[in-house]
């Protein structure tokens, strides 16, 4: 019996850290105080690392020098996708960010506490509450990248 199956856009996620921050990035379509990793659509012929590097120079103009690939995921909105999810390192000397506010509402970096907390926040802020960072779901991959650095993060420091 012939299937037939919409076609799949692969997507690139990755979380971007300077060896101490993590970088997270909002759209203004995102829930208020809401952050994640940055993500972007792969062209044509691009390969997973290309789109990656191409995404995070688009989005907030910061060169990325190593990747490593996490884990991928199938992402139903607002199309079928396939997220790759990825961590990448730039310079801890090149960090200045230069937001493209066409792709972004803000980007900002985070520390590891920073992030600690944010990952106890189980529900967004109601409108009117006083601002509070809030990360994607557990069942999210931007969800599982943020952890799995910060796990290293505190692995590294000899933390918790």
């Amino acid at each position: 019996m012939l299937e037939l199956h919409s076609p799949m856009s692969p997507v690139v996620i990755v979380l971007v850290s300077d060896g101490k921050r993590c970088l997270l990035g909002r759209q203004s379509s995102f829930p208020q105080g809401m952050y994640s990793a940055l993500a972007g659509f792969c062209d044509m012929g691009e390969t997973l690392e290309e789109t990656l590097s191409r995404e995070v120079a688009e989005e907030v103009g910061l060169e990325v020098y190593s990747v490593s690939y996490s884990s991928s995921q199938h992402w139903p909105f607002p199309h079928s996708s396939l997220m790759l999810g990825c961590h990448a390192s730039v310079s801890p000397t090149h960090t200045q960010l230069n937001v493209n506010h066409a792709e972004l509402e803000d980007a900002r970096w985070f520390t590891v506490e920073e992030i600690s907390s944010a990952l106890k926040v189980k529900t967004p802020p109601h409108r009117g509450d006083p601002p509070v960072l809030w990360l994607p779901p557990k069942h999210a991959i931007a969800n599982r990248l943020i952890t799995e650095w910060m796990d290293r993060q505190r692995r590294s420091e000899g933390g918790e």
